[in-house]
């Protein structure tokens, strides 16, 4: 009878063993770890919370889109890489209270201080450098509008070479320059002339064009313009000689030329000659060129200079035909 409950209650016990090995382990005991690489199942594990979510297989960057719009690093939002766009795209706009973003930095152009064309100025200066040459000087004429401040100047200048070229005295020729406004023009000085002329310089800026011709410019910083006088009728005649007034300067000094011509032989006293001022003040000349003796039928240029003396006045110029035989007197007025 003992023997039989024995054998029962082993039998129970390893009932119990064997649920109990079907049901796993037990919630505090820890299975045994694995040896050798864990069987691949096929059922993929569940992801983890808060973590980033796998792409695909076989998914590559380019067919993703970035969060928010934005073009993933190293691309431009239309796909270029940076520094790749077309000139014309736009740059972001920055937003408000914000400086916008540069391309690249500039640096400014200084504005130039003429609006005529550098090619036009700078033939016009040649032309007024050729003082060896007046009719090299002549072929500036073109480049001036007719009766405006660069062909009066250009007119006055072309005068003078004459004058001393008629006297067979020709000027050197004048050297110009270019500068960052303009010109600079150095007439050399001529050591030989009674008295002699220093070199002298002048800074010419401002030049202005009509169409493609030079119509004003700055000398020394002022216009010249006001001081300039044309011929208009001012002449004079005396014994059949005739002196008619061709240009006018006023600057620091004031220089005068004039055309003369004669009927008779005659001679001319041109260092002579007396420039009298508006209030009636003389002013004896402090140089002169020209011919000094003309031929029947001949004409000469005559310049001359006189220092201290405003334009408005009038030039006297004495002179005595073949042996004396009478006395020319002239008077041109003078602006």
């Amino acid at each position: 009878m003992a023997s039989t409950r024995l054998r029962a209650s082993a039998a129970v016990a390893a009932a119990l063993l064997l649920a109990t090995a079907a049901c796993g382990w037990a919630q505090e005991q820890e299975p045994p770890a694995a040896v050798g690489p864990a069987e691949d199942t096929g059922t993929p594990a569940p992801p983890d919370e808060g973590s980033p979510e796998q792409e695909p297989p076989g998914a590559t960057t380019s067919d993703t889109e970035a969060p928010g719009g934005e073009a993933p690093d190293g691309e431009s939002p239309d796909g270029t890489a940076p520094g790749t766009g077309t000139p014309d795209e736009e740059a972001p706009t920055a937003s408000e209270g914000e400086p916008s973003p540069s391309r690249s930095p500039t640096t400014a152009t200084p504005t130039p201080e003429y609006e005529a064309a550098p090619e036009a100025a700078a033939e016009y200066m040649d032309a007024l450098a050729a003082t060896d040459e007046p009719d090299r000087m002549r072929e500036g004429w073109l480049l001036t509008p007719e009766g405006s401040t660069a062909d009066a100047f250009l007119t006055h200048r072309i005068s003078v070479a004459q004058a001393r070229a008629d006297e067979g005295r020709p000027l050197t020729a004048a050297e110009v320059r270019p500068t960052a406004q303009g010109f600079e023009l150095c007439d050399p000085g001529d050591k030989d002339a009674d008295p002699p002329q220093e070199r002298q310089c002048a800074h010419f800026t401002g030049f202005e064009s009509e169409g493609d011709r030079i119509e004003d410019f700055l000398v020394d910083g002022a216009d010249p313009g006001p001081g300039l006088f044309g011929a208009g009728e001012r002449s004079a005649s005396s014994e059949g000689v005739h002196a008619s007034l061709v240009s006018a300067y006023h600057a620091q000094d004031l220089e005068m030329t004039v055309d003369v011509s004669t009927v008779h032989p005659v001679d001319i006293d041109l260092l002579g000659a007396v420039y009298v001022d508006p209030d009636g003040e003389e002013h004896d000349v402090a140089s002169a060129a020209g011919r000094y003796e003309l031929g029947a039928g001949s004409t000469t240029r005559a310049a001359f200079r006189v220092v201290d003396a405003e334009p408005g006045g009038v030039l006297r110029i004495e002179g005595c035909r073949e042996e004396c035989s009478a006395t020319v007197e002239l008077e041109v007025p003078v602006g």
